[in-house]
C-alpha cells in the first residue's frame, strides 16, 4: 500500500512537471491577471505561484540546504530525548535518527506539495509588515499553521497539517517497537511542527540568513 502511494506521488509530480513546462495561453493570461490584482501582504504584494514555481519550491524546500538543516534539528531533538531508545547514542545512533528524520521530511514535502497543488494553498513564509517584536513573533508562529489561497487570504493549512499527521503515522511502520503507536505518532507530529515554528521565527527575525539559502 505504501509503495502504491509512493508511485502515485511520483506520477503526480511528473504530470505536474509536464504541465509546468508547457503552460498554455490561458494559464499565462490567468497569471498576469492575478499578478495585476495582487493583494498586499507584508512588505510586498502576494502573487500566487504558477505550477512551475510551485514545483521549483517543492524541490528546493525538500532537497535543498534547509531540508538538511530541518532534518538535523529534528534528529538532534530525538538524540537528546534518546528516541527511539533502540538506536542508542553516539554517532551511529545519530546517523539512524538523521536518516529517519530526512525520510520523513521528504515524505511530508511530497504529500504537502501534492495536496497544496489540489487545494491551491501556498505554504511559503512571507515576512510580516509588523514592527513590534511581539506582533512579529505571533505572526511567525501562526504562519506555521496557515496557508494563503490564490486571493491572498490566509486559512488553516490543510495540506501542511494533513501531510504532517500522515507522515507521523506512516513512519511508525519502520520505527522500532518503543516508538510504535498513536502516542509516539503525536509526539513526532509535535516535533515536526515545533521545528517548523522555529524556522519561521528565524525567517522573521533573521531574514538575511535565509536569503543566502533561499527556498
Amino acid at each position: 500500500m505504501l509503495k502504491t502511494a509512493a508511485y502515485a506521488c511520483v506520477f503526480f509530480i511528473a504530470h505536474q512537471w509536464s504541465i509546468a513546462q508547457q503552460p498554455g495561453s490561458a494559464e499565462r493570461a490567468d497569471r498576469t491577471q492575478k499578478e495585476a490584482a495582487g493583494i498586499a501582504s507584508g512588505q510586498s504584494k502576494f502573487k500566487p505561484m504558477t505550477q512551475a514555481e510551485r514545483l521549483d519550491y517543492y524541490f528546493k524546500s525538500t532537497f535543498g540546504v534547509e531540508g538538511l538543516l530541518r532534518s538535523a534539528a529534528g534528529s538532534g531533538i530525538s538524540q537528546w530525548q534518546n528516541t527511539p531508545s533502540e538506536w542508542g547514542q553516539g554517532a551511529e545512533g545519530y546517523g539512524k535518527r538523521l536518516a529517519n528524520s530526512y525520510a520523513q521530511h521528504i515524505m511530508r514535502g511530497t504529500m504537502m506539495y501534492s495536496a497544496s497543488s489540489l487545494l491551491h494553498e501556498d505554504n511559503r513564509y512571507i515576512p510580516s509588515a509588523e514592527t513590534a517584536a511581539g506582533a512579529r513573533l505571533k505572526y511567525a508562529i501562526t504562519s506555521s499553521f496557515l496557508a494563503r489561497h490564490d486571493d491572498g487570504t490566509r486559512h488553516l493549512s490543510l495540506s501542511r497539517l494533513g501531510s504532517y499527521v500522515a507522515t507521523a503515522f506512516i513512519s511508525r511502520e519502520w520505527q522500532p517497537h518503543s516508538t510504535n503507536g498513536a502516542q509516539n505518532a503525536v509526539m513526532s507530529f509535535g516535533t515536526a511542527m515545533g521545528t517548523t515554528v522555529g524556522f519561521n521565527v528565524a525567517r522573521e527575525f533573521l531574514p538575511k540568513v535565509f536569503r543566502r539559502h533561499r527556498d
